[in-house]
């Protein structure tokens, strides 16, 4: 070993002084399997070194004396001998955490490995944020329950599901807004598993009979992942869910969405309005929030003082004030919005409007001034005009108010990577299930491929139909006029449906028939866009 440096020198100056080549950037190089599965991530974080592959030699990157001191431990445990470089401590421990993210599909094997005596010891308490990564020498049900978490982070999953069967447990992901089966677990292992998770999120391990919430933090890496837990009573023991939001997850930008010019440039006019309500419609998981934080980012500036009322509070905005709503302390929408009113804000964004003292107070704080953005489930964007007159707001209020109403869907993206054409005969009939008009143009799907989990969609992308409140539909509203007779009017006003919208990203090459007809099928159910349906849906 050379001489001790001083603990000031820089990695840098260590190299030229070692005589060891440097690198800064650490992620052109490939992690070295054998280095990642025989040294845990501890192990390899508290010694400051990463086993890397360059033009398929091994090397072994480190940043101070102490992954030196180690090199020739590495070389004795893995038969190999290791050239070393020298990296900066913030490369070295981000080369890390991603080599080790890169592991997966590990679950199931150690699911059929497990010791059945050692799952049944004692479960350890959670220290306050559980790092993922860092599994080894823990007891066998908090590496399965740690590994299942990971599998979903790293598949990019919103949800887990735990779900019970008489002779069985299924571990379920939703992936791209569809649920997949992705491992089973033993019968005889779901009490541990559960109470495992129970404990995770501080929730009352010996309640069995009665639904629970619980809440933690986990780390994956550098990545903080915010679950949200849930459990319900079944009659084959309690069923789990599991939401995860990724708090350090890139909030998309406007364009991102996939918003088509014209809708893009109406909505972005209306959001820099100076007062007004905007409401932004859909089921659950349709990317409205997703939507509001676009817009939000937008338009937020030093001279705005923007506040949230949000149910969970899903990303940090920089610069806003956010509050998070607790119904079970009394802390309501409703409630929220009346104490938000006297801090003197300029937007404020309702995480939903549930009932009418919440409708009311947004529509309030709408008429003195304020710029108000919310969400409703409804179907389609004529029938949350109408909704407010269901919860009983007066017509002269919503005509004075409301702006306009963006209802939206969410569609999985072909796969780039499998991307190929549909064939002639089948192009027709799937064109034909959206009555569109004849057009020779090309629509692809997916063939399926590793990079997409061989379902032929990677990521997803959204469908929009934007009605703005013009005369016409103020007149409606004013005489309650139906959504039916609203959506009419908006069509002739230009507005395109979420069908038509969908039509338009298939001959893009975007997404497929599949997959609009899927997300647009309540729509179509309810007879919600029978005016536009009823007739060929023309292709530019």
């Amino acid at each position: 070993m050379p001489n001790s440096a001083p603990p000031t020198e820089n990695p840098r100056e260590l190299a030229s002084r070692w005589g060891l080549p440097y690198r800064e950037d650490l992620s052109v190089l490939a992690p070295w399997e054998r280095f990642v599965r025989t040294f845990d991530i501890a192990m390899a974080r508290r010694h400051r070194m990463l086993g890397l592959l360059e033009d398929g030699h091994p090397v072994l990157a480190i940043c101070d004396r102490t992954g030196w001191r180690q090199a020739d431990v590495v070389r004795r445990l893995l038969g190999k001998e290791v050239t070393l470089l020298l990296s900066s401590e913030s490369g070295l421990l981000r080369a890390i955490n991603a080599a080790y993210e890169a592991q997966t599909g590990q679950t199931q094997e150690l699911i059929d490995a497990l010791d059945r005596d050692a799952v049944l010891s004692e479960v350890q308490s959670l220290a306050d944020r559980e790092d993922l990564l860092d599994s080894a020498g823990r007891a066998p049900v908090i590496r399965l329950v740690n590994m299942i978490l990971f599998e979903a982070v790293k598949n990019g999953a919103s949800d887990v599901h735990i779900q019970p069967y008489e002779d069985r447990v299924i571990v379920r992901q939703r992936i791209d807004g569809v649920l997949f089966d992705a491992f089973e677990i033993p019968k005889e292992l779901q009490g541990e598993v559960t109470t495992r998770i129970k404990v995770l999120g501080r929730m009352d391990i010996a309640e069995k009979r009665l639904p629970q919430d619980g809440r933690a933090t986990v780390q994956v890496g550098d990545r903080l992942i915010d679950l949200r837990i849930a459990s319900l009573p079944t009659s084959h023991q309690e069923r789990v869910v599991i939401r995860l939001l990724d708090k350090s997850a890139r909030l998309h930008s406007l364009e991102e969405l996939g918003m088509n010019e014209r809708t893009l440039a109406v909505f972005r006019d209306l959001i820099r309005l100076d007062h007004g309500l905007l409401l932004v419609t859909g089921p659950t998981g349709s990317g409205k929030s997703t939507t509001l934080y676009a817009a939000l980012q937008e338009i937020n500036t030093v001279d705005q003082n923007v506040i949230t009322l949000e149910d969970p509070i899903e990303y940090q905005l920089e610069g806003v004030s956010q509050t998070q709503i607790n119904e079970k302390k009394g802390m309501t929408f409703a409630r929220g919005l009346r104490n938000v009113l006297r801090q003197d804000p300029d937007i404020i964004m309702v995480g939903e409007i549930r009932d009418r003292d919440t409708a009311v107070m947004a529509i309030q704080a709408s008429l003195t001034g304020h710029l108000v953005f919310s969400t409703l489930h409804t179907n389609d964007a004529a029938s949350a005009v109408t909704r407010l007159l269901d919860l009983g707001i007066e017509p002269y209020l919503v005509t004075s108010s409301l702006v306009a109403a963006l209802a939206q869907r969410l569609v999985r993206r072909i796969c780039p990577d499998c991307r190929e054409p549909v064939p002639e005969a089948q192009r027709r009939r799937d064109l034909a299930q959206l009555q569109a008009s004849p057009t020779e143009r090309p629509i692809f799907r997916g063939r399926g491929c590793g990079r997409c989990r061989h379902t032929g969609y990677r990521g997803r992308l959204g469908l929009f139909e934007l009605l703005v409140m013009n005369d016409t539909c103020r007149e409606l509203v004013q005489h309650r006029g139906n959504a039916a007779d609203i959506r009419k009017a908006a069509l002739e006003a230009g507005m395109s449906l979420l069908i038509e919208d969908g039509l338009a990203k298939v001959l893009e090459g975007w997404t497929t028939v599949e997959e609009v007809l899927r997300v647009t099928r309540a729509v179509r159910d309810s007879g919600s866009d029978a005016d536009g349906a009823s007739e060929l849906i023309e292709v530019e």
